[in-house]
């Protein structure tokens, strides 16, 4: 980060940390990140280094983000990250941020004005080795003129911004906000903020000390709030540029849950066959750039995860990269192979398709009562995963497994070349369900009056978001799954030692046509060596009867019933879910692929008495 004064360092501050997970799922580019001293969001992908930055081999994923973001895309790659300087307080190695918002508020004398260009405020950081220590002081404070700068207390970031649905974000107007009456405008604006508790609302007074012009932030909040905002200028803070934009704008807190929402595109590591060609579309990303047989030998000579081609004649392992390369490289991944090909070997596990990054046994047979509802359970001792940022979104979350909606924002001003992403290692269990029981109880219940009130939900949401609704979306699947889904979550991290935010679900749909039931509930960590194995030695039949019954008989009653048992969306309603709620079913964003959608006790416990729930 460069110094506030304008004065630029021959090498960047640190002013702070995350785990290298965060890039790609809580804290990406664009993201805004509370760090312990101050408010920074993280830079496009045009200001990183490659420095210290893995790559990542994972062909069907990469194949996908192409699809995605643009064939320029050559190299997933992890977070930079140094071990040796770990400690250096001053290394090269980091994601760079820039302060954000661009606003900031003084404890003392309550002075709000902007970091840059103002000369009031400063960025102290005496502390190399404690970057919590990096601090931004208000170095003209009238109430602390016999304090150092060091020793002053740090300013906190002002708490207000204004975003469009384009995925837009900028600083408050705090200026033009309180001089609204028009007229001559102040000639020089000192702004202060002052804040009571209130139950009403923001009662937050912005006040120009100068011309003594004042107003409540809260004529900027609630649905009439935009006619008193600006029109969006079309700013993006992490790439540091503006783009013609003239859409409305909204204020929303800093810190709010809405303000950054990460598209991801993940991908389970298959193992490959022991064939020539397989290994080479394995590692096809890295093999198809060699220019000549003599490079390609050093290159397998001295990469450890090119080993597997040792053990072929060079002339033969060239062969086939030619004979690749003119068919265009492997062939691209459709939409929806990613899901297809992982059901394919989840739903028929073998030990001939295992190695170190993969392995899968099915259960002998499924727990008793449950014959109906499961065909099979596969405990999966070990699993590889990789998530890769495509770009995110704003004000609202994206839809299940769209990478491509309205307002993605990209990563960065140009094509890129290489995309972040992170491994994880871990396991998990995957349960199959008995597809023809599935099949009957759909074409049964197709007319259910409380199905078609979420198909009209789900039309009115999709109108809201200005995109088509799917007319072959499996509705009744999908809340069965996705109901299931959960209730084990949340039961099966009462025993497992994992907490229900660390355990997440995969849904296997399948297409029109090729219909699939089967979830995948998987924990994993970016740490080389896994997980410890609490939640495979879970999936045994034994143990699973019991996790099956407790879930189903928790799920017969909640809290907040009869309110949750009776809900069901209403005519001008656009919620997607019915018996559902934060008492019985919902769990964490990081657990659900659907944000809380698509969920409803009724499918699976007799809450309706009409024949809705699914026989077991």
């Amino acid at each position: 980060m460069a110094n506030t004064r304008g004065e630029r360092r021959s090498d960047p501050t640190r002013i702070g940390q995350l785990r290298p997970s965060h890039l790609v799922t809580t804290s990406g580019v664009g993201a805004v990140v509370d760090l312990p001293a101050m408010s920074v969001v993280v830079r496009g992908l045009d200001a990183w280094s490659a420095e210290r930055q893995d790559i990542i081999v994972e062909p069907r994923l990469l194949e996908e983000v192409r699809r995605v973001v643009g064939g320029s895309v050559r190299t997933l790659r992890s977070a930079p990250w140094d071990p040796q300087a770990a400690d250096d307080a001053w290394t090269r190695v980091g994601v760079p941020v820039t302060p954000f918002p661009g606003w900031v508020r003084c404890p003392r004398c309550f002075r709000l004005g902007p970091v840059h260009g103002s000369q009031q405020f400063t960025l102290v950081h005496r502390y190399g080795r404690r970057p919590d220590l990096a601090k931004i002081v208000h170095a003209q404070c009238q109430n602390q003129t016999q304090t150092r700068d060091a020793n002053k207390r740090r300013c906190v970031p002002a708490r207000f911004l204004v975003a469009c649905e384009g995925g837009h974000v900028d600083d408050f107007p705090y200026v033009e906000f309180v001089h609204h009456a028009g007229g001559t405008p102040c000639p020089g604006p000192k702004l202060t903020m002052r804040d009571s508790a209130s139950t009403l609302g923001p009662q937050v007074t912005i006040k120009c000390v100068e011309c003594g012009a004042s107003r409540n932030v809260q004529a900027a909040s609630g649905r009439d709030g935009s006619a008193n905002l600006p029109r969006c200028r079309g700013r993006h803070p992490h790439l540091q540029i503006f783009e013609q934009c003239n859409r409305p704008l909204r204020l929303i807190v800093l810190g709010a849950s809405n303000l950054w929402f990460g598209v991801t595109a993940s991908a389970l590591h298959l193992p490959q066959g022991s064939g020539l060609d397989d290994v080479v579309r394995e590692h096809w990303q890295v093999l198809c750039a060699q220019p000549t047989p003599d490079v390609l030998a050093a290159i397998i000579g001295g990469m450890d995860t090119l080993r597997g081609l040792r053990d072929f004649p060079l002339e033969d392992v060239w062969k086939e990269i030619e004979k690749q390369r003119t068919q265009g490289g492997p062939g691209s991944v459709e939409h929806g192979d990613l899901l297809d090909a992982e059901w394919q070997l989840l739903s028929h596990p073998t030990t001939e398709k295992q190695d170190e990054d993969f392995r899968a046994v099915a259960n002998q047979d499924v727990p008793d009562g449950y014959e109906k509802l499961l065909d099979q359970v596969v405990r999966v001792s070990r699993l590889r995963e990789v998530q890769a940022l495509v770009g995110f979104t704003r004000l609202g979350a994206p839809e299940r497994r769209n990478l491509q909606p309205a307002n993605l924002v990209r990563l960065s001003r140009g094509p890129a070349g290489w995309i972040p992403a992170v491994e994880k290692r871990g396991e998990g269990v995957f349960f199959e369900l008995r597809e023809s029981a599935i099949a009957e109880w759909e074409n049964r219940v197709a007319d259910n009056p409380r199905l078609q009130a979420m198909r009209d939900s789900y039309v009115r949401w999709c109108h809201a978001a200005d995109q088509p609704s799917d007319q072959d979306f499996p509705l009744a699947r999908m809340l069965l799954l996705h109901t299931l889904s959960h209730l084990l979550i949340r039961q099966v991290s009462l025993e497992c030692g994992y907490s229900s935010a660390s355990i997440r679900e995969r849904l296997y749909l399948g297409r029109p046509g090729a219909r699939t039931a089967g979830l995948l509930l998987s924990t994993a960590a970016s740490d080389s060596e896994g997980t410890l194995g609490g939640l495979v030695a879970l999936g045994e039949t034994g143990h699973l009867t019991r996790l099956l019954d407790d879930a189903m008989r928790d799920a017969e009653r909640c809290s907040s019933d009869p309110l949750c048992a009776e809900h069901v969306p209403l005519a001008d309603s656009r919620t997607l879910h019915a018996a559902a709620c934060h008492a019985c079913l919902f769990v964490s964003e990081t657990s659900c692929e659907n944000n809380n959608r698509w969920l409803d006790r009724a499918v699976l416990i007799d809450l309706t008495r009409d024949g809705l729930a699914f026989p077991r």
